[in-house]
Order: structure tokens, then sequence, then C-alpha cells
């Protein structure tokens, strides 16, 4: 995990880090409780060395015939200091490791400074966008009768949904395009587990602020191969993201340079008790509590993160381009970029429903703060050193039925397939 020596080490970039992003961390604090342990360690160490030299000294005492009461008297006194250090010392360590647990990624220096949304910039913008009077995605589909949510909050709660028929084609059609996609420029494709352990799940997210959005699914149970061993329980948690469970895939792992970088597809359900800001997004399925999603994940070198960094951008951008949907990439404030994250560039499509772009997935560099949580590193010329993990959506799917939904629709109700996607579905519209 981060150390308090790496804090120390990295002083001022952490504070500048923590101005800019209005974060209330407690460095001072952290900083503080450092120095009081090492200083307690340091003096454990002296009494430590103290009782050695008294005991050597008593055992020759003895050996001489001398009185060595008074020496053992001390060594009492000593042992007692030792004891109530012992004790002491661990406080420390439990109130250190949650402020390391809990302190943000240092932010990319092209990360500009300010609050949402006035302070994100608009890098680019591409393709024409459709001003035009038209219902939203949940009235589209659920006049062809492909989106039921009545029944679904009736029988599950709200922000849950049914689809039907070519919904459920076009919706697996987005999936295997962008695994089709990937796979085809050198991503491996993953589907990994859908539940995260608790411990993993602290190195991959700052679980102070995200813990409330993950669903909790009870305890794992890991059994020793012969009777007699215990079992060993940990909260399991449903991942939020396919990002997480491949971040944490090679915790504890170390790997050649040569082996990097690491290129991955991952496909998976995601679960989230997100409700939206100020009950916005009620309605559809812009944003809910179970959706599918590609998500495209690296591990490389320090030098290489801005290479894979644009690479998956321009991944996401010829995705969209592909799909024919209008958008724009915005790159996020320091107020905006999430705890966990160096750096973070929006996708943002047309939504002519809403007449506003909307997100639709984002890319992003932690840097080392998933990889020093999760300690994965790889060997550099003997050197051993953390590795850069970055992350993109590749395609957020229910996100995208509704952005495909509101650009595609016709005049009589129905939806136009996008060219890339008519190979999967086997046709060209749905009515």
């Amino acid at each position: 995990m981060i150390t308090s020596r790496y804090v120390r080490d990295h002083v001022s970039e952490i504070r500048d880090t923590l101005k800019k992003r209005g974060s209330k961390f407690s460095l001072d604090e952290l900083l503080k409780l450092d120095e009081e342990w090492r200083a307690l360690k340091t003096k454990l160490q002296d009494l430590q060395a103290t009782i050695n030299r008294a005991s050597l000294e008593i055992s020759t005492m003895k050996k001489q015939g001398e009185d060595a009461s008074e020496k053992i008297a001390s060594l009492a006194k000593t042992k007692k200091e030792i004891v109530a250090l012992e004790s002491e010392i661990p406080t420390y360590e439990f109130k250190i490791n949650e402020l390391l647990w809990n302190i943000p990624c240092v932010l990319d220096e092209s990360v500009p400074v300010g609050n949402p949304p006035q302070g994100n910039k608009v890098l680019k913008k591409w393709g024409p966008v459709h001003k035009k009077e038209i219902k939203s995605h949940e009235e589209i589909l659920g006049a062809l009768g492909l989106l039921d949510l009545e029944r679904a909050a009736k029988v599950t709660g709200a922000r849950f949904y049914y689809m039907r028929g070519d919904l459920v084609l076009l919706e697996q059609s987005l999936g295997r395009f962008a695994l089709d996609f990937l796979s085809k420029r050198g991503y491996t494709a993953v589907l990994p587990p859908f539940m995260l352990k608790r411990k993993y799940y602290k190195g991959v997210a700052p679980l102070a602020t995200f813990e409330d959005a993950l669903y909790k699914a009870g305890e794992s149970k890991e059994a020793g191969a012969l009777e007699g061993i215990e079992h060993v329980e940990e909260d399991l948690y449903m991942i939020g993201t396919a990002e997480h469970v491949l971040a944490a895939m090679h915790a504890e792992e170390t790997f050649s340079g040569k082996e990097l970088p690491l290129k991955y597809a991952g496909i998976s359900p995601c679960f989230r008790r997100e409700a939206g800001a100020h009950g916005k997004d009620q309605k559809g399925i812009f944003r809910v509590h179970q959706f599918d999603k590609v998500e495209q994940f690296i591990y490389c070198r320090q030098e290489d993160e801005k290479r894979y960094f644009d690479e998956l951008l321009k991944n996401s951008e010829d995705i969209w381009q592909a799909l024919k949907i209008p958008y724009q990439l915005v790159l996020l404030c320091s107020g905006d970029t999430g705890y966990q994250m160096a750096k973070t560039v929006d996708v943002e499509g047309w939504f002519p429903g809403q007449n506003e772009y909307r997100e639709l997935g984002s890319c992003s560099t932690a840097a080392t703060w998933q990889s020093m949580r999760l300690d994965v590193k790889y060997d550099d010329r003997g050197e051993r050193k953390y590795v850069y993990t970055l992350n993109n959506t590749a395609i957020s799917i229910t996100r995208t039925l509704a952005c495909i939904t509101e650009n595609y629709v016709n005049q009589d109700g129905s939806i136009t397939i996008p060219d890339a996607l008519v190979p999967y579905m086997g046709k060209s519209k749905i009515g």
C-alpha cells in the first residue's frame, strides 16, 4: 500500500493536489502521527538495546559474585516501559494506515484547477448534433414494447428494467461489437468474477466515499484442503465496474518489463446504488442500478503512460465514430477528478431528447495509486517499480442504447440500427 515514506518524499506534490481538489484530507495530521510513531519506534529500539546490554552486564556480575539487584530493578523498570510502548505503537499504526488508505491520487499537471461544471474543459467535438423535438428514449422504447420499467419497479425496485425482443439483441450486439473491435487492436477479452473481496476493493477504489454505492453480497469462505483447517471469511461486494476486478487481478504480482503492457477488454454486469443528483435521471435506463459494460484496462510502464492514455481515448473515439454518435471530449477539472485518478477525460454523447451532451464513459489514469495499494510491480533492469494502471469505458451498454435510440429514431417511431451493428443484429431497423 501507499507508505508513510512515500508521503514524506512527495509532500509538496500531495499538498498541492489537496489544495487543487479542495480536499479535506488531513495531511498535517498524517505527518504528525508519522513523526511521533517513528520517535516511539526509535525509543523502543533504544530500550531494547538497553535491555540487551543490561542482561549481559547482570550475567557477568553474577558470574563474578557481585550484587546485581540494583541492575535487575532497573531492568524491570525498562521492561515495563517497553511493554507500554509496544501497546501504544499499534494505535499509531492503525491511525496512520487509515489515513494512508484514504489519501487521494496526485493530479496530473495537465488537469485544470477548478470546480465543475465551469472548471471542466471541452477538448473536442465530433459529428453534427440533431436538435429536433423528439421523445425521450424511455418513451420511444416503451411505445415499441421493448422496455418495461413499471414491472421491473414492481418486482425489484426503481432503476431496474425489463428489456424485450430486439432491444435485447441490440444490447448483446453492442457488447460483442466492442469486444471484437478491441480484440482486433490487441486487447484480451476477459469475463471476470462479478464479486470482489473487500481487501481488494480497498486497493482499487476509495471505500470511504465509494462503499455506499456498492452492493454487499455477503462473505466469501475459503476452506482448507484438510479437515480441521479453519475457514477464512471476508466481505464480498458486487462489482461496480470491470475496471475494479481487472485492477485486482494481478494483485501481489511482479512482471518482467518485457511482459508489459497488458491490455484487457473486460465485459461484465455492473451493480451500483447510485441515485443521481437531486433526483436526476429518475426515468429510463441512463442511470440504473444494474447494467452491462465493456471496459478497457492497461498495465504499463511509467514512461508509457501518456502513450496508452491516448490509445485508450482513440479507441473510444473510433467506437463512437463507427456508431456515428455525435460526442465531445471533456477534460475534468481538479474538483471533478475521481479520488483515485490522476487525470480523466469524459466522453459525452449527444442526446437529442434532452438537447444536451451526457456522459457515456471516461478515460482515466490512476498512475500508481492502485498498483501501490495492490502491490503490482514490474522489474526494470533489476529495480522493482510500480506499474501504471489506466482504464477507459469502451461501451456502457444501457447508456449507449439510450443514446442510439434518441439519435436513430425515425418519424414513424422505428429505430434504425447503426451500420456497424447490422452484421450483429441481422437487421437494419427495429419497429
